[in-house]
């Protein structure tokens, strides 16, 4: 083996690109991100297909047989190690072929100035599906943000795509690349696009503002999301959550207990079924489609559905999480927005608040505020432990949360004494409204009638349809009738200690003289009032939307109603005044100028759909003009 010293000129005695393979994972809005180089031949099938895609071949010219490929491969492989072929990975499964280069060593250099370490990126994307909704973008600029990490004399990342390629220079754009210059190489004319180590200015930049911002992601922001991610090219968004990770009510993922609407009422069926974020779509990747296929589930259990939803929105790039927005500002500059979020500074044109519902607590249980045995149903799972030394238990509210926290306990304590209560203020238990022509009331049709209704008529209306969107399901009734009809065998059902109590409403509930706790009733129908003892409420008492703190700095802008609450027009967007220009829109908060389809997840895409058109001002995704059978208005009026 020859020394050190004796080498020969031009010896590397370090690697060209300082040891890409050992630049471990990154983490980025779509997911955990790693280079690793190509393996031959077990990588060539693959690159292969990729190569053979036309929309691919346009620009990368390598289609046929798998040796074309390989020739391309090894000729980088067998190198100096100035260039390196790396397959991309999000969450361990290839999504990208990259070539990391070294760009001041290779041909590129003498058709541009280049300066000592320039380090060169090409990028492939290869599912079809991965394309067009803004991964290139979040993996351009991870890929750079470590190659300037990590190469501490390179300060300049590179790229030069096809001309024509304008998918591929946006993405570069948005990526944090700027255009440097035109060059006539032998194979294409190309664009520059130049990152630096440093701003090339002094002073720094002042951000282009995204076209669109939301604020929480809970399912109807995710549904937004996920179709502006199908509209990166016509919308920038980016969508903020302060949660570290997708959830949605955890509390209440019961074993068993199951969604309202059907599977297509995902994030984005009912308006683009062939986007890569259906419900089905998420079977195929989890390779579960034929058990979905023979378990003939029209309505899917909720800890399927939180995971579907998980499973989109760790992977769309569009979403961050951690990063809660404590403030919202309009821009004295050009009155648009800027917003605090995650530790930065995010300016947008438009913002959308999706922020979700909090749990209700009924107002005669303000003296038990924290007390450890009186909560909300949101916490259900949480806390059930803590019933276990209870020997009476009281469940408040008729509707589905109440329904399956009372079906769990059923089946939880089903012979041991405890008295288990279900108490309600309607006065029966009445399930959802679920017949074919009842559910064309959570239509577009239906919200449109809805909103051209004078403000009085519809505060009237709201309350007085609890059973089209506050009721129990009928089989979950069912269940509950089923359980203690088998209880009851060899006993009367007297003897079991149950008791199932509508028609009544709780006036105040106080800690009791001897322990436990005292609720004071009052019977609905007959006016009669009497005190219940009982060890523990549980409170599935429902949840209201709130005015999110971040707002407090533009509420002044804000044009509320006499009630203090949003006017949202059609189209989603809040009134405010002419100083704040840009579009203020809600999600989940417009019960009020809406109606009972506002929380329901079969109109989350179409909502979605309609915020994404109008910040678009066009059409980016059609929507029917005709959803019902059913005529709301008077003939003349039709809407």
């Amino acid at each position: 083996m020859t020394p050190p010293a004796e080498q020969p000129p031009g010896h590397r005695t370090r690697d060209p690109l300082d040891h890409v393979a050992d630049w471990g994972p990154m983490a980025t809005p779509a997911g955990e991100f790693r280079l690793r180089p190509v393996r031959l031949p077990d990588d060539l099938p693959l690159l292969t297909g990729w190569m053979n895609d036309p929309a691919v071949d346009a620009y990368w010219q390598l289609a046929g047989p798998p040796e074309t490929t390989e020739r391309h491969l090894r000729a980088q492989l067998d190198g100096d190690g100035s260039s390196l072929p790396c397959l991309g990975l999000l969450d361990g499964t290839p999504v990208s072929y990259w070539e990391v280069y070294r760009a001041d060593l290779d041909p590129l250099a003498r058709h541009y100035p280049a300066e000592p370490h320039d380090t060169g990126l090409h990028l492939l994307l290869g599912p079809p599906d991965a394309r067009g909704r803004g991964l290139a973008a979040v993996l351009l600029a991870a890929l750079a943000d470590r190659i300037l990490a990590r190469r501490p004399a390179c300060r300049r990342v590179l790229a030069e795509p096809d001309t024509r390629n304008t998918a591929c220079r946006r993405a570069l754009a948005r990526a944090g690349f700027a255009p440097a210059g035109e060059l006539r190489l032998p194979d294409k004319q190309a664009v520059l696009m130049v990152r630096r180590r440093t701003a090339p200015a002094p002073g720094p930049a002042r951000p282009e503002p995204y076209d669109l911002l939301g604020v929480g992601i809970g399912p109807f922001n995710l549904s937004l999301a996920a179709l502006a991610d199908g509209a990166a090219d016509a919308v920038s968004a980016l969508f903020c959550e302060a949660e570290p990770e997708y959830r949605w009510h955890p509390g209440m993922l019961v074993d068993g207990a199951r969604m309202q609407v059907p599977f297509l009422a995902d994030l984005v069926s009912l308006v683009d079924p062939t986007s890569p974020w259906t419900f089905l779509n998420y079977l195929r990747h989890q390779e579960r489609l034929y058990p979905f296929y023979f378990a003939e589930r029209f309505q899917l259990s909720r800890r399927e559905y939180e995971h579907y939803c998980r499973w989109v929105a760790h992977r769309l790039p569009n979403c961050r999480f951690g990063a809660p927005v404590t403030a919202l500002r309009r821009d004295p500059a050009d009155g648009l927005f800027r917003a605090e979020a995650g530790g930065r500074e995010i300016r947008a044109r438009n913002v959308v608040l999706g922020v979700g519902t909090r749990p209700h607590r009924p107002a005669a249980f303000t003296a038990l505020d924290g007390h450890p045995r009186v909560w909300h149903s949101a916490d259900y799972l949480a806390r059930r432990d803590s019933l276990d030394g209870a020997r009476d238990i009281t469940v408040l509210g008729s509707g589905q949360s109440g329904a399956e926290v009372f079906l769990d306990l059923l089946r939880r304590r089903p012979d041991d004494g405890t008295r288990l209560r279900w108490l309600s203020r309607t006065r029966a238990l009445a399930p959802m409204e679920y017949s074919k022509l009842g559910l064309e009331h959570f239509t577009p049709d239906y919200t449109r009638y809805f909103h051209s209704l004078p403000r009085e008529v519809r505060d009237r209306l709201v309350p007085a349809q609890w059973q089209l969107h506050k009721a129990a399901s009928a089989e979950t009734l069912a269940e509950i009738h089923d359980l203690l009809y088998e209880r009851s065998i060899g006993r009367p059902p007297g003897s079991d200690p149950v008791e199932i109590v509508p028609g009544t409403a709780v006036a105040a509930a106080r800690p009791g003289p001897c322990g436990g706790l005292e609720l004071h009733c009052r019977h609905t129908d007959s006016g009669t009032e009497h005190v219940l003892r009982t060890d523990a409420v549980v409170l599935a008492t429902g949840y209201r939307a709130t005015r999110p703190e971040a707002l407090d700095p533009i509420a002044e802008f804000i044009d509320w109603d006499e009630q203090g609450r949003y006017r949202v027009d059609l189209d989603q967007r809040v009134a405010t005044r002419p100083e704040l220009a840009g579009g203020l829109y809600v999600q989940n908060a417009e019960l009020h100028t809406h109606g009972v389809g506002t929380p329901d997840l079969g109109l989350g895409a179409h909502r979605a759909a309609v915020i994404l058109n109008a910040v678009a001002g066009k059409e980016l995704h059609p929507l029917p003009t005709r959803t019902a059978w059913t005529s709301f208005a008077p003939p003349g009026k039709g809407l």
